[in-house]
């Protein structure tokens, strides 16, 4: 199997931990979970309109069980103030669900924001 970026749609398992709709307060994700991958993870957050006064923070978090949640070391997102903005982070996750969390600061504060979280299948 390969693993080339020409053939990313074969090789990566990917999830939606936030769809792109406007957020005006502290958001948590949905949990996800990668059954196909393996190895190292990564995260694409997507930062559009962005009407409102403030900033955002975009982080992962992992559980066990869906409930209980940690930060993962290293998986965060550079702090946006602004709009039109898309940033990729590597990171290993070592829980079986992964979730997105957004804080928002500022006065009035609206992001539309979406992520993705993939890892690569696993390979047999």
């Amino acid at each position: 199997m390969s693993t080339h970026v020409n053939d990313f749609a074969t090789a990566a398992a990917v999830v939606a931990a936030q769809y792109p709709y406007p957020l005006t307060a502290t958001t948590n994700g949905p949990a996800v979970s990668l059954p196909a991958g393996d190895g190292p993870c990564f995260a694409v957050q997507l930062v559009g309109d962005a009407p409102g006064d403030g900033t955002i923070d975009g982080a992962l978090q992992e559980s066990d069980d869906g409930t209980t949640w940690t930060a993962i070391p290293g998986a965060t997102f550079a702090q946006v103030p602004g709009s039109d903005t898309a940033e990729v982070i590597n990171f290993t996750r070592s829980a079986k669900y992964v979730r997105w969390v957004g804080t928002l600061a500022g006065v009035s504060p609206q992001f539309t924001v979406s992520v993705l979280i993939g890892q690569q299948k696993k390979t047999i």
